[in-house]
Formats: structure tokens, sequence, C-alpha cells
């Protein structure tokens, strides 16, 4: 085990490269005034919105969103995952990267053993399918489907046999190794019961491994009628559903360049096409596909192909596909539909057609574009006018949750096309239609300054010491909303959103903050944000926002948290320079001020004036607080006491 970089180990790295120098390697840049600028190249732009912040450290692109450090644009533009990228940028600056084994080393060494575990149950079952006296089921199984010896052996496909605790018997017999076939999934326990037993018993098995290959879990297909018909691994620490895919790791093998990812329903399905040589296919792992997924999947490929079953489950399971698929359709990447006749999977049609034909039907995929407004307009008549209006209505939240770019400019094309509105017209009217469920990661065209943002706001009178695991990118993403689109080219930054972009780009200015007391209680996810954004920065006043970014993935490991931050500090890169008279310090003690009279002003009545008793010392806006609040106080014992506190206390 390599073990765990630690946080510090990266700051130095962020400060001894220059993001300029990193960028400038691989794409060429621009001066532009104290920016540098490009045609971004993660999506495919004629005028240059691809910004890089030397004094800040990180990049953005105003067009598509993408955003980060030094680190980060190595992993994206060289599709590589953390550790690589991280050995990557401290070769080039010269550094030897230290390890720790502290403060995870029950954890580290807890996952080596679940691996080796399952290394072990992996041979167990490979050497099953070759010697066991009833593997000939299974044997015969695998043939009757057409896979040879080869592709067989090339998946590692093997066999459990009957009964009930063959692998436990086999690669247990102490406490700890049953301990660990429990945890890695392998065996099942009922203490209640006192029994233990093999979890996969007759069944033909599927190991499933992650990007270096290792052995995370197992498939199993049942040999008789037993139910279900398909078994899983559960979910382990080294083992989560929702973000690795079958088949993917042998593509990376097989294939030096993927084009095209095709995203099937099954493990038959893959290793199927893979024996017609048909290499470049995937599976989920009994679970709905995620954001997860193709995020991993789109670090390999600039395409992919969903293929489903033409009856009407395969439309809906298409249908949700769809739902994941729009924010993560950046320029430069493509999805399409491939719908198969019914009682047909890829299995039987690359078998019946052969694999040119069967290639021939995945170029021919249906468009994500075409597919989303065949599903849109599904029972609109697009030729009267309510029915246009009807079109433009349930079509503009999902063109919202795409990113900026020219793939959402040209389905606003399409959408203009279908409906006879106007493009600039149908901009302004999307931006507008966005749900909170739905709103995606993203900007607009233009970011505000902070005294444009804050246009509205008038000032109230009131006076872990994180460490970088051996991570492969995947990562939970929470349901964190942008910044709001207002206009289709301005975006307003609230109050809260606009002190965390100060308090990113200037870190000390956290010293200002002193009772937050109120917005600790406030369940508001971007105050909540921001609390944890100023928890780091009391920590690091001397970050930069570029080692904000790296703490944060690496701590929290929210990719959508990190790309919200993104956007939030990239919004600084608009104002105006040091000298023009901004007042950074006083802009955010006056925004948290307001802030923290909203929280204050939302608590219950009795709270407020609890609160305000408590203090020492009232002034003359917080006495007329106090009487205001004790007229408000309804009739009851409990209150009527409140009263007669206020009463002794304004008296004196």
């Amino acid at each position: 085990m390599a073990g765990l970089i630690p946080q510090t180990f990266i700051d130095d790295l962020l400060d001894r490269v220059d993001i300029v120098d990193v960028v400038n390697s691989r794409v060429q840049l621009k001066k532009a005034g104290k920016n540098y600028k490009a045609c971004c190249p993660f999506h495919e732009e004629k005028s240059p919105s691809f910004t890089v912040a030397q004094d800040k450290q990180f990049y953005y692109c105003f067009g598509c969103g993408a955003g980060g450090n030094a680190l980060g644009f190595v992993m994206e533009f060289d599709r590589l995952d953390f550790l690589p990228a991280v050995e990557l940028l401290a070769k080039n600056a010269g550094m030897e990267i230290p390890r720790e084994a502290a403060p995870d080393r029950k954890v580290t060494k807890q996952k080596d053993n679940l691996f080796s575990t399952l290394t072990e149950s992996d041979k167990y079952y490979r050497h099953q399918l070759r010697s066991h006296p009833e593997a000939k089921t299974a044997v015969d199984y695998l043939k009757a489907r057409g896979l040879s010896g080869k592709i067989a052996a090339q998946f590692g496909i093997g066999y459990a046999p009957p009964g009930w605790d063959n692998l436990l018997k086999s690669a247990g017999g102490t406490d700890d190794k049953n301990q660990l076939l429990d945890q890695s999934g392998m065996i099942i326990v009922k203490p209640e019961e006192k029994k233990q037993y093999d979890r996969f018993r007759h069944r033909i098995m599927f190991p499933i491994r992650d990007q270096r290959g290792r052995t995370i879990g197992f498939g199993g297909r049942v040999l008789d009628d037993s139910t279900p018909k398909y078994l899983n691994s559960p979910e382990t620490p080294v083992f989560h559903k929702g973000r690795e895919l079958y088949g993917l790791y042998e593509a990376r093998q097989t294939l030096k360049e993927i084009p095209c990812l095709i995203m099937v329903e099954g493990y038959m399905d893959v290793i199927a096409l893979a024996q017609y040589g048909i290499a470049n296919s995937v599976a989920t792992l009994g679970t709905a596909l995620t954001e997860n997924h193709l995020q991993k999947l789109f670090r390999y490929t600039s395409e992919l192909v969903f293929c489903f079953d033409g009856d009407n489950a395969g439309r809906r399971a298409a249908a949700r596909s769809l739902e994941i698929a729009l924010p993560e359709m950046r320029d430069g990447v493509s999805a399409k539909f491939l719908f198969l006749p019914d009682g047909e999977d890829p299995d039987s049609m690359v078998r019946q057609l052969g694999t040119t034909a069967f290639q021939e039907q995945v170029q021919k995929a249906q468009p994500l574009s075409e597919f989303l407004f065949e599903q849109l307009s599904e029972g609109i008549d697009s030729s009267t006018a309510d029915g246009k209006a009807r079109l433009s209505k349930v079509c503009a939240p999902q063109i919202n949750r795409i990113p900026q770019g020219v793939f959402r400019q040209l389905m606003l094309e399409e959408l203009s096309r279908r409906t006879g509105i106007s493009a600039d017209n149908l901009r302004d009217y999307v931006a507008t239609h966005i749900s909170p469920q739905q709103r995606a990661v993203a900007t607009a065209e233009k970011i505000p300054t902070a005294r444009n943002s804050l246009e509205n706001f008038t000032p109230p009178n009131a006076t872990d010491d994180g460490h970088y695991a051996e991570f492969d990118g995947s990562i939970e993403a929470d349901q964190y909303s942008d910044l709001t689109p207002i206009r289709a080219s301005k975006i307003r930054l609230s109050p809260v959103k606009f002190i965390t972009a100060l308090l990113l780009n200037h870190p000390a200015l956290a010293e200002s903050a002193d009772d937050l007391s109120f917005l600790d209680k406030s369940t508001d996810e971007d105050i909540q944000l921001f609390l944890r954004v100023l928890d780091v920065a009391k920590k690091n006043p001397h970050y930069k926002p570029s080692h904000i970014f790296a703490y944060w993935l690496g701590t929290h490991g929210n990719q959508a948290e990190t790309k919200l931050l993104q956007s939030l500090a990239a919004s600084e890169l608009y104002h105006p320079p040091v000298g023009t008279g901004r007042d950074d310090h006083q802009e955010f003690t006056d925004a948290l001020a307001h802030i923290i009279s909203d929280a204050f002003n939302a608590l219950p009545v009795a709270e407020r004036a609890m609160h305000l008793l408590q203090r020492k010392v009232l002034n003359e806006s917080e006495i007329k607080q106090l009487h205001k609040l004790r007229l408000q106080l309804p009739n009851d014992a409990q209150s009527n006491e409140l009263k007669n506190k206020i009463k002794q206390r304004l008296v004196n």
C-alpha cells in the first residue's frame, strides 16, 4: 500500500508549481490584463472564455464551467487519476511524495486485507470452474452462450459450487478470516441463529474489477430455478455499486484508445460483445446509472451509447439515463441511444447480425438531442400556438440543466426551430425556468462584480487536518445549487454566496467573523457551506483558492461542492483591481452582518427575545427590538413570564 499523501504536501506542491506554466505547456495562453486567456480545451469555442489567474493559481472557463487548480487541470486534460496526477506534478517540480500511514492505518490495513480475501475468493471460483465435479453445468451454459475459453479467462469467469460452506471452508477457518469473508460480502452471517454460509452457491461467477484490476466484488448468475437470477456483492469498504462499472477495466486493457463506450445492461452482454471483437462495452452493477458513472466514463471516452431494449421498460430506463446525462453533456462529449427490437439483447443481436452489422447499428444510434425532443414532444401538437408554448415550457428546465457551451446553444436553436420562437428570447426564458432539484453546477456568460451582485442589498443598522487517500476520482455528489441565473448573460450572487466568494479569494477575512451562533443553527445549504469554508480559512489564512479546492476535494471528496466553490471563486476574476476603491473587508463584514440579521429575524419571537436578554449591554436599536418583541409575544403563562423579564430589563 502506497499510503496517504499529507495535506501539507499538496499545499507545498501547489505552492511550488505555477498553474500558468502547467496550462501553457498544454494549451497556448495569451496575456489578458493580469490574467491569461485561451480557447477552452474542454469544449469547442471560437472566442476565448478560458481564464487562468496566476495570482489566484486557478483556472476557470466561463463557457462550460470547467475550473480548478493545477492538479485538477492535469487530471482533466491528461485524463489521469488523482495519484498519477500528483506524481506527475511532483516529478516535474523535483519533489518526492511523502507517505503517511496515520491516522487511517487501520482503515488502510482493513482494505488491504479485504482485497486479499477477494483475490483469494476469485482464484477459488476460477479453480472450481476447471475442477469441480458439478462444474459441467456451468461450462455447458457458457458454451451454449457461445463463449470461448479465452474470453472466459480474460474476464476471470468462475464457478461457485452448490453447498452452504465451500468457500467458507476453503478461505475461512479462523475468526479473523471468517470476519474478512463477512466484511467482503462473500459469506452471510446470522449471529442470532449462529449460522454463517456462502453468499454465492451454484452460480457462474463474474469478478468485478476496479481501475487497477483488483477484484472488489462479484456478480453471480444462477444455474437452476433459484432466485434472484443475478446476485451481486453487497456494498463494502472497497465496493461501491454507484461508482464502479463492469467491463471498464477489461476495455482499457484491450484498447489503447476508446473513442466510444457502449452501455449495456448485464455481464453477459459485455462478455458476448467482447467475444465478437467489440471490446468497448460496460454495464452498471445491478443499480441505476449515476452521475459518478458518467463522470468516470467520460474520462476515458468522448462518446457514450446507451443500449436498451425497445420495449416500454427499456424506454423508461433510457429516459432515466437521459435525466442523469444532461448535466454531464459538456462540449466535447456526446451520448446516443440505441433501442433493440423487442425480445433482443446485445448478446442475441451480435450473434444474429455479426460484428460489422452490430457496429453499424451503434453508429446509427439516436443522438441524445433527438431522443430528448422526442420524449418531451410526446402528446404535444407543436403546430399550434398552445403546443409551441407547452413545448417551450417542458423543454426549458431540461435545457437549463445542460452546461453552458456550444451544445446548449444548439439545443436552444433546435427548440427555436420547433417553436418558431427566437433563440435569444428562448435563452432568457430558459434561464428563468430552473428547479432546485435539477439545478446544475454551471455559470453564465458574464459574472458581475460584487457590488453589482449586491445592488439590492442594504447593510443593517444594528451594530481537521486532511489527507489525500488513494481514491479513483469517483466521488459522491450532493445536490448543491450553483449561482442563480437572472438573465442569459448575467448571474447575481446571493449575499451568502458573495461572502463565500470573498472568503475563497481572501481567507484572511475569516478573522472578521466572530459571533455566528445564529448561522450554526441554519439548515440553509449555502450557509452551511460558507461555515465550512470559514473553518478552513480560519485554520489556513494563507491559503490561495487553489489550496482550498485541493483541500475540499481531498478531505470532503465532494465534486459538486468543489465545482460550486470554483465558480464562486471565479467571480473575483471580474472584480476591479486593487486601488480602485473597493474595500473587501467592509463588504465582507456588511454582508455577514446582513446574513446574521436575517438569521436572527428567522428565529421564533421568544428565542430572539431571550437572546437579547442575555446581552450585558443593549444599544438603542436592540432596546427598540426588545420592546417590539414583547408586544409580539402571545398571552400564555410562559410568554407572560418572559414579558415580565423584558419589562424589568427595559426599566433598568
